[in-house]
């Protein structure tokens, strides 16, 4: 089977797919739609941003009411043929994930009409790219406060159109371009405002009036896209992961160090074993990736599961790519720093996923919260006695003996000071099971999408998963640290055969930029760079 890899060398291919269809949820779209998402962040992770806005959040939230109106239909159109930009404007500078309490107003006109206004500085949206940089059309869904007869009906969604094809600014309508993002492919990210903006009755999203429960079911099916948001960015970490522990593990090979028999500093294990975690989590996640897509369609009518399942693949894979890039940049010295090598550049990007769609952090609060509350529960392990299993078992169970020891309830400030720290690793011990059972069930099924799974590959993950709470593991009498120890030093060891094979895969050559990773790439990339020269000395012959 063709790698996925191979179906993304190019954009090309995936924007002539019709993505788009009448009254077709996303969810349900073709697979180039997901492999995007997994595999072009590391292509370019600006084009990848402007894309996944355009597509998901913009067209995305038009398209979940295009059943009733059937009008919206030539705009997505039109944003289907890149006609204009799509953007999605939800928080503000002053209101991030509390979006419930935004400031920006859209007040209903006795003509039908809407009067769209930024009230104060706090509340202009940041921070999707809406400047006339683009050279194109950009048309954006405005979430603003809607005010009728002078009484608030909730959050709402609205078409706004930010600028013409000549560059113009709409009337009304201002854009402040930030500083670039340090390690990112730059985009014009901005904060926008809306000064008195006239808007046409058709471009508020959803009914006019309605109860205060149906205003928060608006709200919801509004906000919906940011859920799908949370994973769909989040799997990009699987590709990342394996193009940079592919340039990490090249560049290791090829340097080498000692005299008078120089040895490649791939054969120190504080070398190989970061490369190697980083690529056995690569697989696995690969496969995580897969099944938590196939979960969050199934789930596509109850979205409390949507956002557990979602919630805990982003903890999980965010929170290690970022540790493990972290140290990647470090095993390859100075030049590991430089964004032409690409680990570093990837790296800040992916920081920028770790934000978007939900902070990863405040995510886990309120899974982990709504989860001790016992709204709902993420999904039972298939081996409640497998090891990761047993961990998340107990890390739970001890995060409700502390909940039942607590006074004031989950908004006191005992659940703030013992509790809140828990909710990050209580995540993450769930996701990764769940990652571990996609992987094994993978493995054991034969499926050949995507990377293979080799019982070496799982036997590392779950162990370097173990290594990141030893304490339990040894509070719990399950093994001694010695032995955890010993057990992850055999994982390594029955990984390293495999390494060579896994770093120099031909599938990734096509991602791999980096001029560290070949001796002829770097030296033309060398004598590419600007260069100053002093006069030539002259030299001088001694005379007998």
């Amino acid at each position: 089977m063709a790698s996925p890899f191979s179906r993304v060398e190019s954009f090309a291919p995936i924007l002539q797919e019709p993505i788009w269809h009448q009254r077709r949820e996303l969810e349900a779209s073709p697979v180039e739609f997901w492999d995007f998402h997994r595999h072009a962040f590391t292509l370019d992770s600006g084009a990848w941003t402007i894309l996944t806005i355009h597509w998901n959040l913009c067209m995305g939230t038009i398209s979940s009411f295009l059943s009733e109106r059937p009008d919206l239909l030539p705009l997505l159109q039109a944003l289907e043929r890149f006609d204009t930009c799509g953007e999605f404007l939800l928080t503000e500078l002053g209101h991030g994930l509390d979006v419930r309490n935004l400031e920006t107003t859209a007040t209903h006109q006795a003509d039908g009409s809407f009067v769209l206004h930024t009230p104060n500085p706090r509340a202009a949206k940041t921070m999707p790219p809406s400047s006339p940089h683009s050279g194109m059309a950009r048309t954006a869904v405005v979430f603003a406060r809607l005010m009728v007869a002078g009484k608030d009906h909730g959050v709402r969604p609205f078409i706004v159109p930010l600028n013409d094809a000549s560059g113009a600014m709409c009337h009304g309508v201002a854009c402040t371009l930030f500083p670039a993002r340090p390690g990112a492919k730059a985009i014009d990210h901005s904060s926008t405002s809306f000064r008195h903006v006239t808007l046409p009755a058709e471009a508020l999203l959803g009914n006019l009036h309605g109860s205060p429960n149906d205003e928060r079911k608006e709200f919801m099916r509004a906000i919906h896209r940011v859920t799908v948001g949370t994973l769909c960015l989040s799997t990009s970490n699987a590709t990342v992961l394996r193009v940079s522990g592919c340039i990490a593990g090249r560049y290791s090979a090829k340097r080498r160090v000692g005299a008078p028999k120089p040895v490649p500093i791939l054969s120190f294990s504080t070398q190989y074993g970061p490369i190697a975690r980083t690529l056995a989590h690569a697989v696995v996640f690969d496969k995580y990736a897969t099944e938590a897509t196939q979960l969050f369609i199934q789930n596509a009518g109850s979205p409390d599961m949507q956002n557990v399942i979602a919630g805990a693949f982003k903890a999980t894979v965010i929170e290690y790519t970022q540790k493990a890039l972290s140290e990647l940049v470090e095993r390859c010295g100075w030049q590991g720093l430089y964004a032409h090598n690409q680990i570093s550049e990837v790296w800040l990007a992916e920081k920028g996923n770790s934000i978007a769609e939900g902070d990863y952090v405040v995510l886990c609060i309120r899974l982990a919260s709504e989860i001790l509350l016992g709204r709902y529960a993420p999904p039972k392990p298939r081996d409640p006695h497998c090891l990761l299993a047993r961990h998340e078992s107990g890390a739970w169970d001890e995060a409700r003996q502390i909940w039942a020891s607590l006074h004031g309830g989950h908004r006191g400030k005992e659940f703030n000071a013992r509790l809140l720290p828990l909710s990050l690793p209580l995540v993450r011990a769930t996701g990764q099971r769940m990652a571990y059972e996609a992987a094994k069930d993978a493995m054991v099924h034969g499926d050949d999408r995507g990377l293979s799974v080799t019982p070496q590959v799982l036997a590392l993950y779950e162990s370097t998963c173990m290594m990141e709470d030893q304490s339990w593991y040894v509070e719990s009498g399950i093994m001694s640290r010695r032995a955890l120890l010993n057990r992850d030093v055999d994982a390594m060891n029955s990984m390293l055969p495999l390494l060579e094979g896994m770093i120099n895969d031909p599938a990734v050559n096509a991602f791999v930029t980096a001029p560290m990773v070949d001796q002829d790439r770097l030296a033309a990339f060398f004598s590419s760079l600007p260069s100053f020269r002093g006069p030539e000395t002259e030299r001088f012959q001694a005379k007998i």
